[in-house]
């Protein structure tokens, strides 16, 4: 899973991530840990990183932004439930698309108003992990 580690509610999700993953079925990374010549393979960049959450199957498939946050719950039960509904009622999948389009575009004003870092960290002050990530 890659988020952007210099935001505040992304940085939010990402812990709450780390917090139901018990099974440790996924891995959380920002970002800015990979080059973009790294996730290339995946067809992602940093661009993309920036303007919604990915998610990388072990099977390599990419899940970006409200499908990616789907994608993760689906593993984890209750939170299935709630997936599968979500997917059974389209108009459900619309309004989650159409909130989290809301969220990924006003984040650095959420970020403030919620006393979280918001977009401080300059890009060439990340640090990059050169063996990319692993699938999961």
């Amino acid at each position: 899973m890659l988020f952007d580690g210099d935001c505040g509610i992304c940085t939010y999700f990402a812990d709450l991530v780390k917090r139901i993953d018990r099974q440790s079925l996924f891995q959380v990374f920002p970002y800015q840990s990979f080059s973009e010549e790294t996730l290339r393979p995946w067809g992602i960049s940093h661009a993309d990183c920036r303007q919604r959450l990915q998610v990388i199957s072990r099977r390599g498939r990419v899940y970006r932004g409200a499908f990616a946050v789907n994608y993760f719950y689906y593993h984890y039960f209750p939170w299935s439930l709630l997936v599968i509904l979500t997917y059974a009622f389209p108009v459900l999948l619309l309004l989650e698309l159409v909130g989290y389009g809301l969220v990924a575009r006003n984040r650095t004003l959420l970020s403030r108003w919620f006393g979280m870092k918001a977009c401080g960290v300059q890009p060439s002050s990340a640090v990059r992990r050169e063996d990319g990530p692993r699938n999961g």
